[in-house]
């Protein structure tokens, strides 16, 4: 490939030497267009005939016609001129060496006998050697334009566009897109780049798709084991129940109580961790249904196991959610307020346009205002939870489903606390 375009650059600077080269051999033809031959010849008559030739000049005959392809003057040793064959020229030296007459000797035996001066018609050679230039030179620029279209399209289509090719190529592997191939073509300068940059691409491609089996089985074991911790988690939630309920101890009953909680927390947690591995797996789903507006009091009861929620009933209304979610929801938001506010909370809900209004308010002073717009992206946690058990996943996995449902959460500072407010929309 590097010798082809060694070649094609040496043709290329010949193409643009060849008009000046041309040039000068038209030039050198039109100065030699003088046939020496018949110089020869009419010097040879000349010498032959030179007594007859000056006799006549005696009597007055000069004219005579030129056999030989030009006009001439014929001068004597005393610049006499003893024959010519036009009128008008250089009868004089001085003026044939002006007007660029070739001048030779006639001699005989050594002795000069006189002087030949041959016209030389340079305008009418300079026209015709003009002509025949112009027309050479046309030819040599259009053949050299071809070349040079040539030369060009070669380098497009062998440098330009795989250069281009490999661009976009480039720009489609850092964009993450490795599926498109990139057209292999051993005969450009960038073809074994090509060949090694499809190999890569489909390395790429491989490994990405080993990486993301391998997260998917870990996504998939967190899911399995937090799906399996919920049961025993749930049976010492209700044991702890049973053994309160019968226990007439009050340091006993306050033990068991914490444990309650602490299953509490904990069935939190692992259902936080459940929600987000389903969320990983595309998995997460909500079946909305219609539900009357009288569950969220019910859910809200049963999630305030520390009896810290106050507040009036929710308007009666029918809205569109799944209850199970929605439990999920609830749970979430008082959690988090035991467990970062530990302060009453407050509900208030109302009507709003097409949607059921639902605020939580705690009063533990809320969280700072960098914190607040990522407080509900995952694992994203408030300088207040400090020292605090938490992996920052209970309100992105709330706000994630009630999208799920339809709705939408709202986190805000507001009446000395932090507030959460719920949208759910109506049936």
């Amino acid at each position: 490939m590097r010798k082809r375009f060694v070649w094609l650059v040496i043709l290329l600077t010949v193409l643009l030497l060849l008009p000046v080269m041309m040039l000068e051999f038209h030039e050198k033809t039109a100065i030699d267009r003088l046939d020496n031959t018949d110089v020869n010849i009419i010097l040879n008559d000349l010498e032959e005939n030179w007594d007859t030739i000056t006799a006549y000049a005696e009597e007055g005959s000069v004219m005579t016609h030129s056999q030989y392809g030009f006009d001439y003057v014929v001068l004597d040793n005393e610049g006499n001129v003893i024959r010519r064959t036009k009128r008008g020229m250089a009868e004089d030296l001085g003026r044939a060496t002006t007007e660029r007459y070739t001048i030779r000797d006639i001699e005989h035996d050594g002795e000069v006998l006189g002087k030949l001066l041959i016209e030389n018609d340079f305008d009418s050679i300079r026209s015709d050697a003009y002509i025949s230039y112009r027309t050479r030179y046309l030819i040599a620029v259009e053949f050299q334009s071809i070349i040079i279209i040539l030369f060009l399209a070669w380098t497009y289509f062998s440098i330009v566009k795989p250069f281009e090719d490999l661009r976009e190529f480039a720009a489609d592997v850092a964009g993450g897109n490795l599926e498109k191939p990139l057209m292999m073509d051993k005969g450009n300068i960038f073809g074994a780049f090509t060949e090694s940059f499809d190999l890569m691409r489909t390395e790429l491609n491989d490994a990405r798709q080993k990486e993301y089996e391998a997260q998917r089985s870990k996504i998939e074991l967190v899911a399995q084991l937090s799906h399996d911790i919920k049961t025993p988690v749930a049976s010492i939630k209700a044991m702890g129940e049973v053994l309160e309920a019968r226990s007439e101890d009050q340091k006993s009953k306050e033990k068991l109580s914490s444990i309650v909680s602490k299953a509490d927390q904990i069935d939190v947690m692992v259902s936080d961790l459940f929600a987000t591995t389903l969320t990983d797996l595309n998995m997460l789903e909500a079946e909305n249904t219609e539900q009357e507006s009288n569950i969220l009091d019910e859910i809200i009861r049963d999630a305030d196991h520390m009896d810290r929620v106050v507040g009036d009933k929710v308007p009666e209304c029918i809205i569109s959610c799944d209850r199970v979610r929605t439990t999920q929801v609830i749970n979430n938001i008082i959690s988090n307020s035991y467990k970062y506010a530990d302060t009453t909370i407050t509900t208030s809900s109302r009507i709003e346009d097409d949607s059921l209004v639902l605020s939580f308010t705690d009063k533990g002073g809320g969280v700072s205002e960098d914190d607040l717009p990522m407080i509900t992206k995952r694992f994203r946690r408030g300088d207040n939870s400090r020292g605090k058990p938490g992996a920052g996943l209970g309100l992105a996995i709330a706000s994630e489903l009630m999208e799920k449902m339809g709705g939408d959460l709202e986190v805000s500072n507001a009446d000395g606390g932090f507030r959460v407010t719920l949208y759910f929309r109506m049936a």
